[in-house]
């Protein structure tokens, strides 16, 4: 029975608990009423600008996410385009130091072919040259001869 006891007057000490919360906020409710009436509105007003000056910053942070964002992209394109380009001129020097370029290659084929007999013409569209390119390459390649053949005759 001593136990059915406490169980009762802790119900009895819960309500009575709940009851003085209750009343504590209706007292300070009636208060918080009666001191500050003014403050609804002027309050109201203040927190409205507080918010457009927030939303006005927070558009303004997000346009200027969004361009470091595109120059971020633009930069990372560059980055990679020059990294291609870079890998190309690697390619390249590398050519032109085993003397396998493209142009040399051009170059001996037109000397060869011409050796041979064949028209500026016909090489032109062999190689799918211009004729121009190829009386220049024919034309640097007599100077080149001459000078080498000048050269050795006066040693």
């Amino acid at each position: 029975m001593a136990i059915e006891f406490m169980l009762g007057l802790l119900i009895v000490a819960d309500i009575v608990l709940c009851i003085a919360i209750i009343f504590l906020i209706r007292v300070a409710n009636r208060e918080m009423k009666r001191r500050f009436p003014e403050l609804d509105e002027k309050a109201f007003s203040e927190f409205r600008k507080l918010i457009e000056d927030s939303r006005r910053s927070t558009d303004y942070l997000f346009q200027t996410l969004n361009e470091v964002k595109e120059i971020v992209y633009a930069l990372t394109e560059k980055e990679n385009r020059l990294k291609t380009l870079m890998k190309e001129s690697d390619a390249r020097s590398e050519d032109q130091k085993s003397g396998d370029s493209s142009s040399g290659k051009k170059y001996k084929a037109v000397i060869k072919m011409a050796g041979q007999g064949l028209a500026e013409k016909e090489i032109a569209d062999m190689l799918n040259l211009t004729e121009g390119e190829i009386c220049l390459i024919l034309d640097l390649h007599r100077k080149k001869n001459e000078n080498s053949y000048s050269h050795n005759s006066i040693t």
